[in-house]
């Protein structure tokens, strides 16, 4: 918490602006999460948790076996499991977002409780960890990576 904190005042004394931050609260609440993973199909919901910038919530699927469904913290969009239809970015086209929005030196990437996570170096050539919506490609959370 005492890193969130500490980036996010930093960035704002900067003047860097910040999405999503890890650790700020979410835009809906728990019963809206579990809410949004009934209304997926999934049932037998009993444990709901915000970690890690997203809602975690244990349920079972379709197929009777227990699973983790991370959903979105603003919109209660679930970003995984990936549902059915839903289209998710690559890695390329991660990739270009990250490079559309002036990061570079993309150290590591991966997916992570839903979220494409990548360690980049912004214009200034500090060292960020940054989410990317997996579905809309928008950089939801900018933090310095100390």
């Amino acid at each position: 918490m005492y890193k969130t904190t500490f980036a996010m005042l930093l960035a704002s004394t900067l003047g860097i602006g910040t999405a999503w931050a890890w650790g700020d609260r979410p835009a809906i609440d728990a019963g809206a999460a579990a809410a949004a993973v009934a209304a997926a199909g999934y049932t037998d919901i009993r444990e709901v948790e915000f970690d890690d910038g997203t809602w975690e919530v244990r349920a079972t699927g379709s197929d009777g076996r227990r699973t983790s469904v991370h959903v979105d913290p603003a919109d209660g969009t679930i970003l995984s499991p990936v549902p059915a239809g839903a289209t998710h970015l690559d890695l390329p086209q991660v990739m270009q977002r990250l490079a559309q929005a002036g990061y570079a030196d993309v150290r590591e990437i991966e997916r992570d409780d839903g979220f494409w996570q990548a360690e980049v170096r912004d214009t200034a050539g500090l060292r960020r960890e940054v989410r990317v919506h997996p579905v809309s490609g928008a950089i939801v959370s900018d933090r310095i990576d100390f």
